[in-house]
């Protein structure tokens, strides 16, 4: 009997933490970077809370997941390029539009990833999770339009 490959094993629980920690992981990275290159004050503001969030969405989806907290993830080769893409974009207004351009792409993914698992997923603790992660992420991405239209 053949082994089946751990993709195949994937879980709608573990799909979604997998998803959320890796989109979540970039946005914290270029949250970081924003931090000191950032111009705009308000935009300055969304990327400190953003740092923390991610921060903490992190640790609750792990301990969700039974996953260690300080497990490292590896990052996806797209992942990774977006970051360091992103970092060397120099200070000023390119660089804060390319950062809500960036926010807007992956809490657009975000919210796909948590409408994916409320359609397939059945665990409460995760399923709440996705909830609560799903208006945040709405509430960021009417924020973000506000700042792009200045």
């Amino acid at each position: 009997m053949a082994q089946g490959t751990s993709a195949n094993r994937m879980t709608p629980e573990t799909t979604h933490a997998a998803e959320t920690l890796e989109t979540g992981d970039v946005a914290l990275g270029t949250s970081k970077t924003a931090l000191a290159k950032v111009n705009d004050a308000a935009l300055k503001r969304f990327a400190e809370f953003e740092v923390a969030e991610q921060d903490t969405v992190a640790k609750v989806i792990k301990a969700a997941s039974r996953m260690s907290e300080g497990a490292p993830e590896k990052l996806s080769a797209d992942a990774t390029a977006v970051i360091e893409n992103f970092k060397s974009i120099p200070a000023g207004k390119e660089f804060d539009e390319a950062y809500i351009k960036t926010q807007v792409d992956g809490h657009t993914k975000l919210l796909e990833i948590q409408n994916t698992y409320l359609d397939q997923g059945k665990d409460v603790t995760n399923r709440s999770i996705a909830m609560l992660a799903s208006g945040l992420i709405k509430e960021h991405l009417a924020n973000l339009q506000a700042m792009r239209r200045g």
